[in-house]
């Protein structure tokens, strides 16, 4: 018993000892320059993430086809949510991206009282061979309202152009560039928060001198801007073959009332609708 009992004391004196050899060195550990140097690193980047997370930084510039969130706040006021919606009558982007807004928001909404059907500059993109058929569209007409998920957005559409590019939507002649029009009448119709921000992204969204199809949307949640086509429109809008880099042309556009009866069937179009609806909700 007693040989035991002093085996027993030196293995616990050891123990002691070796816990207080390591709560020595992680003090010693805590006070040397290596561990405030980790320390301070560890922190910078906690603070980087949360920065970024809740407070994005502003892009200087944006490329098209992609969304980009360019604001935490909303650039209406009260609470208010809305999308923006920037194109020229003839546009065949703008009748691309038609079918996937009218898409997204149909699913909740019933909006075909606020379009019309309507066919693109028959000598622009995606048209027929001969050039007498555009790319298949919807006009919206006007602003409107609609719900997603409980909250209520407007829905601004905003034409700068005529159909064929000659001229204001009823048809004046435009004095100085195209740009810079479409760039005055955004400044005279919307909020000059939402207009502040198409200004500072429009060389981003001018091509051939004049602005394209962009829309933003915007809520509590934050800001969010897209520019171009929300889906390659070619299999979905028309059949057979269209090169952009060949010009070979053999292709034919759909009417709008072929698109619209399919249109739930449509991938493409049902895929960039979904993904519009995801940015209305991250915006609400």
């Amino acid at each position: 018993m007693g040989s035991s009992s002093k085996k027993d004391k030196k293995t616990n004196s050891k123990h002691n000892a070796q816990k207080n050899n390591l709560k020595k060195s992680s003090s010693n550990f805590i006070h040397t320059k290596n561990f405030k140097i980790t320390a301070v690193i560890a922190v910078i980047i906690v603070a980087i993430i949360i920065v970024v997370e809740f407070y994005p930084i502003e892009p200087s510039s944006i490329t098209s086809d992609k969304y980009y969130k360019i604001s935490n706040n909303d650039l209406l006021p009260h609470g208010k949510s809305g999308v923006f919606f920037l194109s020229w009558i003839g546009c065949p982007i703008g009748a691309t991206d038609s079918w996937a807004i009218y898409d997204g928001i149909s699913q909740k909404n019933n909006i075909s009282s606020h379009v019309e059907y309507h066919t693109a500059d028959p000598k622009d993109i995606y048209s027929n061979s001969s050039g007498t058929v555009g790319q298949p569209g919807l006009l919206f007409r006007g602003n409107f309202t609609f719900t997603e998920n409980g909250k209520t957005f407007t829905f601004y559409p905003l034409y700068m152009y005529n159909e064929t590019m000659t001229g204001t939507v009823k048809n004046a002649t435009i004095t100085g560039t195209f740009a810079s029009y479409g760039l005055s009448l955004i400044n005279s119709t919307y909020p000059g928060s939402v207009a502040k921000m198409f200004n500072k992204y429009a060389s981003n969204i001018t091509y051939d001198n004049h602005l394209t199809t962009t829309f933003i949307i915007t809520g509590p949640g934050g800001t969010y801007i897209f520019n171009s086509f929300m889906y390659n429109p070619k299999n979905e809008l028309g059949s057979g073959t269209y090169s952009d880099v060949s010009g070979e042309n053999n292709y034919t556009p759909y009417a709008p009332q072929t698109v619209m009866s399919n249109l739930h069937n449509e991938s493409l179009i049902d895929a960039a609708g979904d993904t519009f609806v995801s940015y209305l909700n991250k915006a609400r």
